[in-house]
């Protein structure tokens, strides 16, 4: 979900909820992500690009009840880069025509309120099903879900979620839990989508200590016979150390879709936090595709970014 909003609609925006900002407590905040990135795919040419360019604004106020009501605006200024991205969810060798069409979506769009009963929210929402995907996102379980209700909680080690999409958003129903005792954690979450035309599932478990952590999960995907797809699944397993300001990752997906598909990826991360949210890191990745030959490239990135 990300609809367009013109300049014009955003300032509208801003004026309209600054009542509202003036007495709660509220923040402002952002990112700039500038890439050096390339592929190994052939013609593919070394080009500076962005990652995440986005602001966002963060309110709340704690209202005579005890209870708390927030919200939250973001706008992404992201589409400046190229569409020739090398990132995954652009796709390698698309066109590197500069487009400035989409300047200025609205994202993570929310409203809730939130005490000792838990955090109930409508707009964009927690995915239950995430809560089992705790390795990487290189092959994402689910898509955002932009209009539906949610509600989590916390009862001592256990956390759970619930969120429900109507007919004529998303048309989702999900439940997901998680457990947590020291550095263990293990969880799990699920959600169908329509009339049974999609149902994911996923379930994973992760330790962390002294600066060192491993996270692994599995993930399902059924699709509805009339799809014309098959099903899918995913298995990941990522080893992360940081310390001070230096971390790395080592991360190794897989991809099956009922024979048709037999994709991997391996990827290394590192990075450096150079002070005053200014960030240094790498990644480079490996696809690979035992079906198909033409989908094998390796993916890489020199990224700087500055939070605020």
């Amino acid at each position: 979900m990300k609809f367009t909003k013109t300049a014009v609609a955003v300032a509208i925006a801003g004026i309209a909820a600054a009542p509202m900002i003036a007495s709660a407590d509220t923040t402002l905040s952002g990112v700039v992500e500038i890439a050096l990135q390339g592929t190994d795919i052939d013609d593919d040419e070394l080009e500076i690009g962005t990652g995440d360019v986005l602001f966002g604004i963060t309110s709340e106020h704690e209202m005579d009840s005890g209870l708390t009501g927030y919200g939250s605006l973001r706008v992404d200024l992201d589409r400046l880069s190229n569409q020739g991205s090398v990132f995954v969810e652009n796709g390698p060798g698309e066109d590197d025509d500069l487009n400035i069409g989409s300047v200025g979506t609205a994202d993570a769009v929310y409203v809730g309120i939130k005490g000792g009963f838990g955090d109930f929210r409508m707009g964009e929402i927690p995915l239950a099903v995430e809560y089992g995907q705790v390795a990487n996102d290189i092959y994402d379980v689910g898509s955002e879900i932009s209009g539906g209700m949610s509600y989590t909680g916390e009862f001592g080690p256990v956390g759970l979620v619930a969120n429900f999409s109507p007919e004529g958003n998303q048309d989702a129903l999900g439940l997901g839990a998680k457990f947590g005792i020291g550095g263990f954690s293990i969880g799990l979450g699920g959600e169908q989508r329509g009339e049974d035309d999609l149902v994911n599932g996923a379930v994973g478990v992760s330790f962390a200590f002294a600066g060192a952590s491993i996270a692994a999960h599995f993930w399902s995907q059924e699709v509805a016979e009339a799809a014309g797809t098959g099903d899918l699944e995913s298995a990941s397993v990522k080893i992360g150390y940081g310390f001070g300001g230096v971390s790395a990752a080592l991360t190794v997906s897989t991809l099956e879709d009922d024979g048709a598909t037999d994709q991997n990826a391996v990827r290394l991360d590192l990075g450096y936090a150079l002070g005053g949210g200014t960030q240094l890191s790498s990644r480079i990745t490996q696809f690979n595709d035992d079906n198909n030959d033409d989908a094998e490239f390796l993916e890489y990135r020199v990224m700087l970014a500055k939070s605020f």
